[in-house]
């Protein structure tokens, strides 16, 4: 079965520094075929044999703790689910531009709190308006001046830890995946 791991807050802004060819021996120790990293945001293409989730993540949270010394969340997703999500595109027309940037956050478990579709923040820049299983799909409106950062507000707002990637990443892992 192929799965695509993303892992949380690693290469970002100088912190949590992986080489994606130490991350990819990382994969490969834990007897997972056919692995490929994807950009440099902790984004992993893999197949395993195993088919929990739950116990494919906690093995690679394992081994990115002894390996970093540090606990880093991984979010891991079958391939297919994911590429059924991109095929049917919740963003639809919505395509981003100078003016809007789109997201998936992927949440960590079941969310703690529930919402109302669509949900908006206080400031309006953020709209949360679709909701696949763990997966949120926002649109962020560019504020001149101002950079949104999406992500506090979505771990705050569900309770849960998340993770997030531009859509047209997920396009590019999920493209890759299926090659």
């Amino acid at each position: 079965m192929k799965y695509i791991a993303f892992l949380r807050a690693v290469n970002v802004g100088g912190h949590n520094k992986i080489k994606m060819d130490e991350l990819k021996s990382l994969f490969i120790s834990l007897g997972h075929k056919n692995v490929q990293t994807v950009i440099q945001s902790g984004n992993v293409i893999f197949e395993t044999s195993e088919n929990n989730l739950k116990t494919i993540t906690n093995k690679i949270e394992i081994k990115l703790k002894e390996f970093m010394k540090k606990e880093i969340k991984v979010f891991v997703k079958k391939s297919s689910e994911l590429e059924k999500i991109v095929t049917g595109n919740p963003f639809g027309k919505t395509k981003a531009d100078d003016k809007i940037k789109t997201y998936v956050f992927f949440l960590y478990q079941e969310p703690r709190a529930k919402i109302k579709i669509p949900f908006k923040s206080a400031a309006g820049d953020v709209n949360v308006f679709r909701i696949i299983d763990r997966q949120v799909f926002i649109i962020v409106k560019k504020t001149p001046g101002k950079a949104s950062s999406p992500n506090d507000l979505i771990e705050k707002t569900f309770g849960v830890p998340a993770t997030a990637r531009n859509w047209n990443v997920v396009c590019k892992i999920v493209e890759k995946a299926s090659e």
